[in-house]
């Protein structure tokens, strides 16, 4: 990855839009060296692949901002925070310049003031908006006066609508069960957990890349505090006290949280009844097997047994229609025939 895009990636369930803004930062590397920059219209993970729509503009001037869109990023082995570290910051001068200086750090200590775990350190990713609120907003809205043009109207409908509702200034996201796997507790519902945050103040708003993930301002230490206030009204069972979720529920919150419902606690896509995840259009929905290679049966999780049994006749019909005589008698088996013949697992006697 690193040799690619010059960008080490970090291991968590953001690592989807973690891809998305590791591409944006290697494009603007580039376009660096021919004193340019980008500015990102659209950038989208969907199904199995990720697309960035950008803008390039040339400015001398302007690239030395670049510094201040990119972020190292610690996240910590034993829970799910994260924490972002920019290259640089600006300094103001004496005659109402800006002059640009590396950024002072690191923002964690060495052991995660949460659950006392180490970091691992990744980077440097787009740390700016990935998205053109306004470019994303006209064009939803040109969508949905054309809609007779679009087949895929539903699908685009949703995807933009989610990103129109994204907390473009957050990078990246947590998943709520993944916290709530962290301390060993039942989940909250996302209404109730989306009011929590609401109520302490700060701003939340869900993801495109992930129908469980949350986007927030809200620092560590609350949302630690609200699954403290959480675990405190629906108990667990007793947990190694080594582990992370045992350091993290083992001090006493110090936000008292409030699960009462929020104005704000559902977008403006569900209280509208807006499909925003949409269910794969066939079975077996994925990437299908490699130009080239031959079907067998150990291909049916990607392509179902139909399509392994219709390769397996097509392959049969094919050697019939080469000269060879099919074998009336010959009874096929039961199950799925794979189309190379694998060889035997048993032992052979040797005399």
């Amino acid at each position: 990855m690193f040799c690619r895009y010059g960008s080490f990636p970090t291991k968590g369930k953001y690592c989807h839009e973690m891809a998305l803004r590791i591409l944006l930062a290697s494009i603007e590397s580039h376009a660096n060296r021919y004193k340019r920059y980008i500015v990102p219209v659209l950038s989208v993970f969907m199904d199995f692949y990720i697309r960035v729509f950008v803008r390039v503009f040339t400015s001398a001037s302007e690239i030395k901002n670049t510094p201040l869109k990119l972020s190292y990023i610690y996240q910590c082995v034993g829970c799910d925070s994260f924490h972002l570290q920019c290259l640089a910051r600006t300094v103001q001068k004496k005659n109402n310049g800006v002059k640009h200086a590396p950024a002072i750090g690191p923002v964690v200590p060495q052991e995660c003031s949460d659950c006392g775990k180490k970091f691992n350190v990744g980077g440097p990713i787009w740390s700016a908006p990935i998205h053109d609120q306004d470019w994303v907003l006209s064009t939803l809205t040109g969508v949905k006066s054309m809609k007779d043009r679009y087949p895929a109207y539903d699908k685009i409908t949703s995807v933009l609508n989610t990103m129109s509702e994204e907390l473009h200034d957050v990078p990246l996201f947590f998943s709520l069960h993944n916290i709530a796997g962290t301390v060993k507790c039942t989940s909250p519902s996302l209404v109730m957990f989306r009011s929590a945050v609401l109520n302490a103040g700060y701003r939340i708003s869900s993801t495109h890349v992930n129908p469980l993930g949350i986007k927030s301002d809200a620092p560590w230490d609350v949302i630690w505090d609200i699954m403290r206030c959480w675990v405190k009204n629906h108990p667990i069972k007793e947990q190694p006290r080594d582990s992370p979720g045992t350091v993290i529920l083992s001090k006493s919150p110090k936000l008292e949280a409030n699960f009462s419902r929020a104005v704000a606690a559902l977008s403006k896509a569900q209280t509208n009844k807006i499909k925003r995840f949409l269910p794969n259009p066939e079975r077996h929905w994925g990437p299908k097997v490699r130009a080239g290679r031959k079907i067998t049966s150990k291909h049916v999780s990607l392509l179902g047994p139909d399509a392994i049994k219709g390769a397996v006749n097509g392959g049969d019909c094919q050697k019939e229609g080469n000269g060879a005589e099919p074998d009336s008698t010959a009874s096929e088996p039961e199950g799925i025939k794979d189309v190379e013949d694998e060889p035997s697992n048993k032992r052979q006697k040797t005399s």
